[in-house]
């Protein structure tokens, strides 16, 4: 079965954004934290870099001739899990934090999607439709013990996220008709609908659009409920207390919580220039354009 995409959309300076603790000396509300984020600014294959929240300290990590992102740090930071081209049908690799030493730990020709770390880095997350339609594995962060979560013949289900007290993982599924964001235990059992709306609660096919904050207790998304372009809500972990924080024109993708859970970052397309992105408090105030250089410009 195909995935169908929740918002078709073609971004020429594309970000992948996740948290990892800053380290610079400021105000716990205003501290930078560092983020990987894919732009093809230098090619025209998408190329990962990192960089810190405020458009400082860009370094480029891939070059590949082929699509790199959708990455997440590795929760003691050393390691970055992202989504590659590289390998026949599109598979998760893994890198050391600059870069070096990139694998390939599923090894199977079918296509994986990279999900989350668990919080201790010992098991990853994935979906894949090896078995003919999108469904949800987890491994250890070696690629041995790959095994499926739960089986879903009917449905496509991705982009699972492992909650910071790992347990639970929230998911996006079409199971019902459109995306949906479910949650269910970490060992599969008791999936439950958290989102319950008609529109598509998933944002760019399912990518980037649902983020664990980092106490766990809330959950950002992208949804269509308001508007044909997806904004950014806000809601519990169990589905209630749902806010809308983004009011403007464009469709946004979700990049990244702040390590103390105040911020989010986020794009916006289209936006001048097309690679720059935001960063709000998480209750939709204070929104900014951040912008960066490449390495060695500005």
């Amino acid at each position: 079965m195909q995935r169908t995409p929740i918002i078709v959309l073609t971004i020429a300076g594309l970000f992948v954004l996740a948290a990892l603790a800053g380290t610079t000396a400021a105000s716990p509300s205003a501290r930078p934290w560092t983020i990987v984020f894919a732009s093809n600014r230098e090619s025209k294959d998408t190329e990962l870099y990192s960089m810190t929240s405020n458009g400082k300290a860009v370094r480029r990590l891939t070059r590949s001739p082929f699509f790199d992102g959708f990455a997440s740090w590795s929760p003691n930071g050393r390691q970055i899990l992202f989504y590659s081209q590289r390998s026949s049908g599109g598979d998760l690799w893994i890198m050391n934090a600059d870069g070096s030493a990139p694998r390939n730990p599923t090894r199977n020709p079918a296509h994986d999607s990279p999900g989350s770390w668990s919080p201790d880095g010992r098991r990853i997350t994935f979906d894949s439709d090896r078995d003919g339609n999108g469904e949800l594995y987890v491994m250890n962060a070696d690629g041995s013990g790959q095994r499926i979560l739960v089986r879903s013949p009917t449905s496509d289900e991705f982009n699972p996220k492992w909650s910071p007290d790992g347990r639970t993982i929230a998911f996006v599924t079409n199971r019902d008709g459109n995306a949906e964001i479910y949650a269910m235990n970490a060992d599969g059992s008791n999936p439950r609908n958290l989102t319950r709306n008609a529109a598509n609660d998933a944002g760019i096919g399912g990518v980037n659009g649902l983020l664990w904050s980092p106490d766990g207790s809330r959950i950002a998304f992208v949804s269509t409920r308001d508007t044909k372009d997806g904004e950014v809500f806000v809601m519990k972990a169990d589905g209630t207390a749902v806010k809308r924080v983004t009011q403007e024109a464009g469709t946004e993708s979700l990049l990244s919580w702040s390590p103390n859970g105040r911020k989010l970052a986020f794009q916006r397309y289209p936006s001048t220039p097309r690679w720059a992105f935001f960063v709000m408090n998480a209750d939709g105030s204070g929104a900014h354009q951040v912008s960066w250089a490449l390495p060695g410009k500005r």
